[in-house]
């Protein structure tokens, strides 16, 4: 009698069922699809094996994304092992100061860093009155600034997957190495090192490819300096006034020199799941052993109180002075202050009053869609076979797999010539929409999929056989538990969509701005304090947004466990 209720409860959400593979049909499949058969194209590929500009860009690509992700695992591991394996004091601190730049958009973090070290920035004008020199010193507008800006970016991603695999180390491994007379170095050298060494080239990979598909830094950079890389490439192929099918088709070709290694990755990472699935990790509940620094704390503290301030708080500084200068390099003080760029974006700006309910009414419809999607989704996948499950899963993570300039590009080849007769949405803001939940769709399925896997699956049952139908399930039982894990996917993906840049380079228009996009265009086109001004906006808003989605992180587990 159970089976026959949840078989009708099931047949009933069929036309909810059918809406979800429509969309997805939209906003995943086709576009993917679309986006490797222009691809391969014959004439695109031969492009891009004769073209001198493509081979330039695919090299440029691969050299400074090989370089960040080097420079990336590294320096997170030596900060693992500092902040992790150590009695460092304050090192919470240095924590939260090392995860600012994954809060802000690539394109802000850029405009941050002109405003501290570029060529009219705080930091060069300081060294330059101290020293008594003239012209500039340096410059971030060549590949070494890409470089730079792009490990800052990048550290933090390859930290946390080297940190997830450290607290799944057993102590009393190290304890042991340390009772035979092991130093710390000899310790984690011949111990720790070789057990994460999956986790440090996790690391490496996720660097790779944060660094190869990250438009913003490149785009803001690179394009002055005229060093094109494989983004920005695929930028002025799309854009080209003269943008034709031969232009979309090698932008396509372009843009699967960037898709194939994140394909290959997401392959790997599924297949190293599926193997650790059928191993259980020795764990421990104690804490990690720490190593008392000695006095070697009063040359590592300094150290990482002067990282924080050159490298977060600095720039940051920096951008709010520029917002507040009358004129982008002018020395600041008391009577120069000035707040007319705020006033300029708040009242004079048209694009701005279209940019602003743009990115909040997107962002939250996307947010919305995605979360009630993710919601249903990680129910049905639960109820699936394995494979059928996993099969429908890596369709949904490949959109975010995908760098977003890529996923964009995607887009544009279905709705340039719409698939549905009498529906054309490319220049409006409606792709965009689509966009987003494409791609961060999968983002809002991690927790929903993690708040599914710790509910008790006998309280649904229970309800079952008190004759509760499927609907009535989600609305009494299901849905209130998991409401706070249902809030915290709709808010990142918010978060995310509200000041993405790659999705809307390619698909944003004259009437359909987003504040991403228009933060980048008025600083291409030298409104320099304007888009600092913007910025300081954008940033408290997401500031405030982070504050939130943490809160309910914390309320989430409570509940849950």
């Amino acid at each position: 009698m159970l089976l026959v209720r949840q078989g009708r409860a099931y047949y009933s959400l069929l036309p909810l069922v059918l809406v979800i593979g429509g969309m997805l049909l939209l906003v995943c499949v086709l576009p993917l699809w679309r986006l490797f058969a222009r691809a391969l194209d014959v004439s695109a590929l031969t492009w891009l094996v004769q073209n001198g500009q493509a081979r330039r860009a695919l090299q440029h690509s691969a050299i400074i994304s090989t370089t960040v992700a080097c420079l990336a695992s590294v320096i997170a591991l030596a900060l693992t092992l500092l902040f992790e394996k150590t009695t460092l004091p304050q090192r919470q601190v240095f924590r939260v100061a090392l995860f600012m730049p994954l809060t802000i958009p690539p394109q802000i973090l850029t405009l941050a860093w002109l405003s501290w070290a570029g060529p009219a920035g705080l930091l060069q004008r300081a060294l330059r009155n101290m020293l008594e020199l003239e012209g500039r010193l340096w410059s971030l507008y060549n590949p070494r600034g890409i470089v730079l800006l792009l490990v800052i970016f990048s550290v933090p991603v390859a930290y946390l997957v080297i940190v997830s695999g450290l607290r799944n180390v057993s102590t009393s491994l190290e304890e042991a190495a340390q009772s035979e007379g092991a130093n710390l170095w000899q310790v984690w050298r011949f111990i720790t090192i070789p057990i994460i060494l999956p986790n440090i080239a996790a690391g490496f990979i996720l660097s790779f490819l944060a660094a190869l598909g990250n438009f913003g830094i490149q785009a803001l950079l690179g394009i002055p300096a005229r060093f094109i890389t494989l983004p920005t490439l695929i930028y002025r192929r799309v854009t080209s006034f003269t943008a034709g099918g031969a232009n979309f088709d090698q932008a396509a070709a372009l843009a699967l020199l960037m898709a194939v290694p994140a394909l290959i990755t997401l392959g790997v990472q599924r297949w190293l799941l599926q193997r650790r699935g059928g191993r259980a990790l020795e764990t421990t509940l104690e804490p990690p052993a720490r190593y008392d620094m000695g006095r070697w704390q009063w040359v590592f503290l300094p150290l990482c109180w002067f990282g924080l301030l050159f490298i977060s708080i600095g720039p940051l500084v920096a951008l709010f002075m520029t917002s507040i200068q009358p004129a982008f390099g002018v020395r600041l003080s008391w009577q120069t202050v000035s707040l007319e760029h705020y006033q300029f974006i708040l009242t004079e700006l048209d694009a701005f009053g279209r940019a602003l309910p743009n990115s909040l009414i997107l962002a939250g419809l996307a947010s919305l869609i995605a979360a009630v999607t993710a919601l249903i989704l990680g129910y049905w996948l639960g109820k699936l076979r394995p494979r059928l499950a996993l099969g429908i899963q890596l369709l949904l993570e490949l959109p975010y797999a995908l760098p977003g300039l890529v996923f964009g590009l995607a887009l544009i080849l279905v709705w340039l010539r719409s698939p549905l007769p009498g529906v054309n949405l490319y220049g409006t803001v409606y792709v965009l929409l689509f966009a987003y939940i494409g791609h961060y769709l999968a983002f809002a399925l991690q927790p929903l999929q993690a708040a599914w896997g710790q509910l008790d699956s006998s309280l649904e049952e229970a309800a079952a056989l008190d004759g509760a139908g499927l609907l009535q399930r989600f609305t009494y039982i299901l849905g209130p538990l998991l409401a706070p894990a249902l809030s915290v996917a709709g808010l990142l993906v918010f978060l995310n969509a509200f000041s993405e840049l790659s999705l809307s380079a390619l698909l944003a228009s004259s009437n359909s701005e987003t504040l991403g996009w228009l933060v980048f265009n008025l600083e291409q086109a030298g409104y320099s304090n304007e888009a600092a001004a913007l910025s300081i906006i954008l940033l408290t808003v997401l500031a405030l947004l982070t504050l939130v989605v943490a809160g309910l992180r914390a309320f989430a587990k409570r509940r849950l466990s």
